[in-house]
């Protein structure tokens, strides 16, 4: 079951996240203080399309499926979730380069560590401890490093850069927390990943009523973005724009009369690849444990960081590479340590069958 559903859930993490970095990066570059209208347009497509799954027909009509998790544990996770996608997104806009917002993303162990032993009560080997210690060391010095690379070519906007860190700092924190909650609400009430995917968007789009104004300047800006044949906005995307030698002459000749623009293109790929890039690791959740879930994340963010690089020509100093050197072999130290001192648990029954072995137990 996990080795002939592993190749799909790889390519749904590896191909869905990194194409959505590299179109929210165009679009941060061309449009940056729009981290809210990303934000909506990520829930929004993932809400809709989760409604299939959680609708279901009564005698009135279509409704809602009753929920196996307490609607209230959602209302505070989809808070926490939608605070820290915005600020991720808002962090974009402050002089934050994707590659130190890739790194700095995957610092979050230590916070996590942190708040585990300190309110979980959990004990961690001295390997993973190494681990988190290499990780939050090469965060450090990829931020300094890029702070310093901000302050000589950009001496106004230091206090830009610390806000954007600052959000980062925050969001990070809020994740951490926000995934031990989430850990200690699935072993309660079973992985509902789906049911979780979907009410941890839709829950969240009525709080976009507080951004009313900024998206509609938001809307305005990506209004004026030029018009593009659908054929030129293939080109600027890595391996897609090859595909229009294969395309018969007829049919691009039909897609050059269609034209979009160019940042609303990128925004519908960016909530495709969001929306495959969920799936991925929601269905991993499903299949691994995890720290193979923890270490998969982090070789995807490490993929996307060279992609970043030298793609988009990105800064990349000795500190950065450093920084990003350690981080990487930060996590594969932590991960082996964590299934070494791991035990193997026995199968426990699903809901499904506890519900079955009771039925029986009635009948005799």
């Amino acid at each position: 079951m996990i080795a002939s559903d592993m190749p799909m859930i790889l390519a749904l993490i590896f191909g869905g996240c990194c194409s959505n970095v590299f179109a929210l990066e165009i679009l941060v570059t061309d449009a940056p203080k729009s981290g809210q209208l990303i934000t909506f347009g990520q829930f929004l497509f993932v809400a809709v399309e989760g409604l299939r799954n959680q609708i279901t027909w009564g005698t009135y009509g279509p409704k809602l499926k009753p929920t196996v998790v307490p609607l209230s544990n959602w209302f505070f996770l989809v808070t926490v979730f939608f605070i820290v996608s915005l600020l991720n997104n808002l962090a974009l806009g402050y002089n934050i380069s994707m590659p130190l917002h890739i790194i700095f993303r995957s610092g979050g162990l230590i916070v996590n560590m942190i708040l585990g032993a300190l309110i979980l009560k959990k004990r961690y080997s001295l390997g993973q401890i190494t681990g988190v210690l290499f990780v939050t060391a090469g965060v450090i010095w990829a931020t300094l490093d890029n702070a310093n690379t901000h302050t000589e070519n950009n001496p106004g906007s230091t206090t830009e850069f610390l806000t954007g860190i600052f959000l980062l700092s925050i969001a990070m924190i809020l994740s951490a927390g926000m995934g031990l909650f989430q850990e200690v609400t699935y072993k309660k009430y079973g992985k509902q990943w789906r049911e979780g995917l979907f009410y941890t968007h839709f829950l969240a789009l009525p709080f976009f009523l507080f951004f009313y104004k900024d998206l509609s300047n938001q809307i305005v800006a990506y209004n004026k973005s030029p018009l593009m044949p659908i054929p030129a906005l293939m080109e600027q995307v890595p391996f897609l724009g090859s595909v229009n030698e294969m395309i018969p002459a007829a049919l691009l000749s039909m897609l050059q009369s269609i034209q979009m623009r160019k940042l609303w293109a990128f925004l519908l790929m960016n909530m495709l690849t969001q929306y495959v890039c969920i799936a991925g690791v929601n269905r991993m959740t499903s299949v691994a444990t995890s720290l193979t879930l923890n270490l998969v994340l982090n070789l995807r963010k490490f993929t996307s960081l060279i992609f970043s690089i030298i793609y988009f020509d990105n800064h990349f100093g000795f500190g950065a590479k450093m920084g990003s050197l350690l981080v990487f072999l930060g996590t594969l130290i932590y991960t082996r340590a964590g299934l070494q001192s791991t035990p193997k648990q026995p199968q426990q029954p699903t809901t499904a069958a506890v519900a079955s072995l009771d039925e029986k137990k009635k009948k005799l």
